[in-house]
């Protein structure tokens, strides 16, 4: 019998962040790709991920939507499923299409990529955002990039606005849908969010296209406040937008990008603020198409995923950039496809999975990833899915990020 995984989060005491307790919207993940042509399983469409046990559960079921690339999926706090989306539907907990959960992002792309024999939205890695509404515990916000042709100068596929769209669980249904947030070219995908100073609301991080530019709002109990925008560091390029990834380490304190393109950028985060500083910029020329990053529980250890290596570089390194060191080089697997290194999602049972950019049926494991070097216990294809997928890898903040807390200082007694 499979042990049921304890549902409580990791208290820190000493200055460091507080993580709450009964806060599991990440305990299912959702993947899916179209394999009604699949003799062995037809007419099923998805594969989930639930960390509500020990060892995690793997099965498949049938759903109305494929999951390609665009990929978001919650679950109540409890951590059971509550609904997931392609970026064209939104799909509730018993695999159906929820009321009101259709045309989501609807325009030319949505038409093109979104019938019922299309895969799905090709937004891109990190283009779908769920989050708990702060204060109320029926209302979710989905933040999703919409994407359209352009064909001047030449013709081109690029994010032109960040859409927001409302769903009550309490009656299953999407209550406002496609609200502009940001109207302007955005990165392809690398929706970010990471807990305010409080624990309760959210900064959320969204890139500007081919620039420095950072916009970043707040989502409170009243909904979106303060959009705001900050240029730092070094500008991203055409070709590497698309095939990167973008975290907050779990403890809030730094905000990292990684496209091959363009290499590693880490940034100091201030969480009362919302306001980045200290830009560190690391080459890592190793050929690579595409790419992704997470960060270890214990926000030491950095992991840049990057098709054929992983590597790992310490944070709290005087040089975090001659830190880097290789834990993980593609074996070669395939299956049918290579399962070269694409996205890394860190899991609720503390490990972190990365995923492949074709369409496979495994996924690799860090096992260990707050011990230094090898030690951290990377293994390739360690988890068999039942089919391919769809090359996605649905993308969670860290939810159990409590507010700041103040170390206390203890004065000597008087005498």
């Amino acid at each position: 019998m499979k042990n049921k995984l304890k549902k409580t989060g990791i208290l820190f005491f000493l200055g460091l962040p507080i993580f709450v307790f009964g806060q599991n919207y990440d305990y299912v993940w959702m993947f899916g790709y179209n394999s009604n042509a699949t003799a062995s399983f037809p007419g099923v469409e998805g594969v989930i991920l639930s960390f509500n046990e020990i060892p995690l559960s793997v099965e498949y079921v049938q759903t109305v939507t494929n999951i390609t690339v665009s990929n978001a999926t919650i679950a109540d706090e409890f951590g059971n499923l509550l609904f997931y989306t392609n970026g064209c539907q939104i799909a509730n907990r018993f695999h159906q299409l929820m009321e009101n959960g259709d045309s989501l992002n609807f325009g030319a792309v949505f038409n093109d990529r979104c019938n019922e024999n299309a895969f799905g939205y090709p937004a891109g890695s990190q283009s779908c955002l769920i989050l708990p509404l702060p204060g109320n515990n029926d209302n979710y916000c989905v933040f999703h990039d919409k994407i359209e042709y352009v064909y001047e100068p030449e013709f081109d596929v690029i994010t032109l606005s960040l859409l927001f769209t409302r769903v009550n669980v309490l009656i299953s249904g999407v209550i406002e849908k496609n609200i502009p947030v940001i109207q302007d070219t955005l990165s392809a995908g690398q929706l970010t969010a990471v807990k305010q100073n409080n624990g309760i609301d959210w900064w959320v991080m969204v890139p500007q296209y081919l620039s420095n530019k950072y916009y970043y709002f707040a989502l409170t109990e009243n909904g979106i406040e303060n959009l705001l925008e900050q240029q730092i560091g070094n500008s991203t390029v055409k070709q590497g937008e698309g095939g990167g990834q973008a975290v907050f380490s779990p403890d809030g304190t730094k905000y990292i990008r990684y496209t091959p393109a363009d290499g590693l950028f880490i940034f100091d985060f201030d969480r009362t603020t919302g306001l980045l500083s200290n830009f560190c910029f690391i080459d890592i020329d190793d050929g690579a198409f595409t790419g992704g990053v997470s960060v270890s529980p214990n926000s030491r250890y950095l992991y840049v995923s990057s098709e054929d290596f992983v590597y790992q570089f310490d944070l709290q390194a005087a040089d975090i950039e001659a830190s880097r060191i290789t834990v993980a080089e593609y074996d070669g697997y395939q299956s049918p496809f290579p399962t070269k290194f694409f996205n890394a999602q860190l899991a609720p049972d503390c490990k972190i999975y990365i995923n492949s950019f074709a369409t496979v049926d495994v996924l690799h494991v860090i096992h260990n990833p707050d011990e230094p070097g090898l030690a951290c216990n990377f293994e390739q294809h360690a988890v068999q899915l039942p089919f391919n997928h769809g090359r996605s890898l649905p993308y969670f903040p860290n939810y159990r990020l409590g507010p700041l807390v103040k170390a206390k200082i203890r004065r000597p007694a008087s005498r």
